[in-house]
């Protein structure tokens, strides 16, 4: 008998059922007569999470973050002349450098078109005005060599052209295949240049996919533009729900390896996989603590979906919550105090906050007739989830300081699982339109919307956490 997937509990029409009779809350208030607003900025969030008051209108703006943005050329880089080099070299790390920096909203790229011809290095101030007239305020100039043993080295000069003065310069090396790779670290290196802090280009993605065509789903890995896609999993069954430990070593996920759901590990290298010892059925939705000991799930005693914390070798097994209603979706808030979870206690399934203990329940979001898996912002001020009043689930972002409800997605489609970068600078999620379901990344107020994924149907995005 083919293996049928046990899917995130707010999304099986059996516990769909078990969530009851829905209760239709205030539709969702529209964007009509409003002027699109931005997204409030982050701020630290240390403390607990703030419940929000339930508000008398709830405010779905479609908008784009605002704030000036560095003027900077990136032009071709210098390299030896070879169509060879050009085509494996030059062209992947122009090209990941460039799309980096255009992603980022810290920068704004001066067209290439406008770039003068041989002013590079700016020696006088003559070349340096002629890059400013360009649209530049900073110049990055690349050299490229060729190394011993399929070696390359990237040097990297970082040029104030109002100053006229080179105020970065760094030398990377690695292997030929790696030159996108190293393009990530130009990048991070140069994000942090000027804002002090690094963006997710060194980032991982892990996700799931049918793409070998058996009736398998496998979980994969993926660089955070899409790039250098290869499976953790080779299971020949279903792997479900992935998510990266705080420190990027290691990827807990559900597996039907055994023909019944269970939890397993793996690291983030692939190799051995590792089953989580619980006795519970159901073992679906893993989510690391922040401190990695342990993890939070969804399981089952008895027929009733519950939240459970278990270490990944099965010590510290404790219950938290034990409720005629269906609970889901659970993930740690940054803090570590917290956790969010999926609830139909009130009615329709909303997000729940309780402490570790399992105690102080509250309730977090109010609009719509179904908010699930919520994805906490690294700084815990901002949490993006699936929402939906009628049609297709869409994509929200709830200010937890202000109370206050974005919506960034539109349209048709079923937008579901959202993940947080590293940085908050990006959400990944998964997007079913026309048949298929891929990967998608945006920044977090839905702008910039890029498509990672397109072999195959791709979902479950998780972020990896560390920033490099």
């Amino acid at each position: 008998m083919p293996l049928k997937p046990i899917r995130r509990i707010a999304r099986t029409a059996a516990l769909t059922a078990l969530f009851g009779s829905l209760v239709l809350l205030p539709a969702l208030a529209g964007a009509g007569g409003q002027e699109p607003a931005a997204l409030p900025g982050p701020t630290p969030a240390a403390e607990p999470v703030a419940p929000p008051p339930p508000p008398s209108q709830v405010s779905l703006v479609i908008s784009g973050e605002t704030g000036r943005r560095i003027p900077i050329a990136v032009p071709l880089v210098v390299a030896p002349i070879d169509p060879k080099v050009q085509s494996t070299l030059v062209d992947p790390f122009h090209e990941a450098l460039t799309a980096d920096l255009s992603s980022s909203l810290a920068f704004v790229l001066a067209d290439p078109a406008l770039h003068p011809k041989g002013a590079r290095p700016p020696a006088t101030r003559e070349q340096a005005d002629a890059w400013i007239a360009a649209g530049a305020q900073f110049l990055v100039d690349c050299a490229l060599q060729l190394e011993p043993s399929d070696q390359v080295a990237v040097t990297v000069t970082l040029h104030d052209l109002r100053a006229l003065k080179p105020i970065l310069s760094r030398r990377y090396g690695g292997g030929a295949r790696s030159v996108r790779r190293i393009a990530h670290f130009v990048a991070n290196d140069l994000l942090k240049q000027f804002t002090g802090q690094p963006g997710p280009f060194l980032a991982k993605i892990a996700f799931v996919s049918d793409r070998d065509g058996r009736g398998s789903k496998e979980v994969y890995v993926m660089d955070w533009d899409g790039e250098n896609q290869r499976p953790l999993t080779a299971t020949r069954s279903l792997s479900l729900f992935p998510e990266f430990s705080p420190d990027g070593t290691r990827v807990v996920y559900q597996s039907f390896l055994r023909s019944r759901p269970d939890l397993f590990w793996v690291s983030s290298a692939g190799g051995q996989q590792t089953r989580v010892p619980v006795t519970t059925d159901l073992n679906t939705s893993p989510s690391f603590s922040p401190d990695g000991k342990t993890v939070v799930y969804n399981g089952s005693l008895r027929g009733n979906p519950e939240i459970f914390v278990v270490g990944l070798d099965g010590s510290g097994f404790r219950r938290l919550t034990d409720s005629a209603s269906v609970d889901a979706s659970p993930t740690f808030a940054p803090n570590g105090r917290e956790i969010a979870f999926t609830s139909n206690r009130q009615g329709s399934p909303q997000i729940y906050l309780m402490d570790i203990e399992g105690t102080n329940v509250r309730r977090l979001t109010f609009a719509g007739n179904w908010s699930d898996e919520a994805a906490f912002s690294p700084k815990g001020d901002r949490m993006a989830y699936a929402c939906r009043n009628e049609g297709d689930f869409q994509i929200c972002v709830l200010d937890l300081a202000s109370g206050r409800t974005f919506q960034i997605t539109s349209g048709p489609g079923a937008n579901e699982a959202p993940s947080w970068s590293p940085d908050g600078g990006k959400i990944a999620w998964q997007l079913r339109r026309g048949g298929s379901t891929q990967i998608v990344v945006a920044n977090p107020d839905g702008t910039g919307l890029k498509t990672l994924t397109a072999t195959g149907n791709n979902t479950s995005p998780s972020w990896s956490r560390v920033l490099e």
